[in-house]
């Protein structure tokens, strides 16, 4: 049974903050919302990771491309590492990676309009002249080649650290049984916010009994919306963004 005016997000989670911003604006335009972890992190890297950090003065920034970036930078440094990268021109993929690197390093960031890495690579060469040194970038293991391509075609480069692996959630199985009731019901609106979380999530959401076809599949960008299409489902509408205001608007088609 397909349930209407319900909601189901299938995302990483990172914080309690941040499945608050969008079980509040979702349920505030009387949506039911249920919510399943499909990826857990794995950090490495660290001390690698904090050489770089401590040798800012080889770098013209540092650029995040998720929260699990900063997370990972916050693990590996010291509060009194920030203060001379507070000096950088530093950016985020994002509105939330702009408020986490925020909240948890205290630094500013540009960029957060963007939603996706080649978004974010138009804003950099905005003013490409002035970089004259390369950015660091700690990535997860599931990075793709789109920003370090756009930046080397203008004569930019990226000092790549991989920092955490993204696996599936162990117990997405016995999760997603839980908010579908053993398999016999599916939220009217599902929403997917990366290729990997799709990939897996859809084995089991494909044993439902429904027609998934008649599923309203919402996709986080374009390269999710890309994984989806791949395996013959439809994406019903996209989510410019990552953020709680885009997905409402995506679900209400506004």
């Amino acid at each position: 049974m397909i349930i209407k005016n319900s909601v189901l997000l299938l995302k990483s989670q990172n914080s309690n903050d941040d499945i608050d911003k969008y079980e509040q604006i979702l349920k505030s335009n009387k949506l039911d919302v249920k919510q399943v972890k499909t990826l857990v992190f794995n950090f490495k890297n660290l001390n690698s990771l904090k050489v770089k950090l401590e040798n800012c003065i080889n770098y013209s920034g540092i650029i995040f491309s998720s929260p699990r970036c900063v997370q990972a930078v916050h693990l590996a440094s010291e509060n009194s590492l920030f203060e001379k990268w507070r000096d950088k021109t530093n950016f985020s993929v994002g509105e939330e990676t702009c408020a986490t690197a925020l909240k948890k390093l205290n630094l500013v960031c540009d960029g957060k309009e963007s939603g996706n890495a080649l978004c974010l690579s138009k804003v950099i060469l905005q003013n490409k002249t002035q970089y004259t040194k390369p950015f660091l970038f700690p990535h997860g293991n599931l990075k793709t080649d789109t920003l370090s391509l756009e930046l080397e075609k203008e004569g930019l480069s990226l000092d790549s650290v991989e920092v955490y692996d993204t696996i599936p959630n162990p117990k997405i199985e016995a999760d997603l049984n839980v908010v579908t009731d053993n398999l016999t019901n599916i939220s009217e609106f599902v929403v997917f916010f990366s290729p990997s979380g799709f990939t897996s999530t859809i084995g089991h959401i494909k044993r439902l009994p429904e027609d998934l076809n008649e599923v309203k599949f919402i996709a986080i960008g374009p390269v999710t919306e890309t994984a989806i299409k791949e395996q013959n489902f439809n994406v019903y509408r996209i989510a410019t963004k990552p953020n709680p205001q885009c997905v409402l608007e995506a679900i209400l088609g506004t």
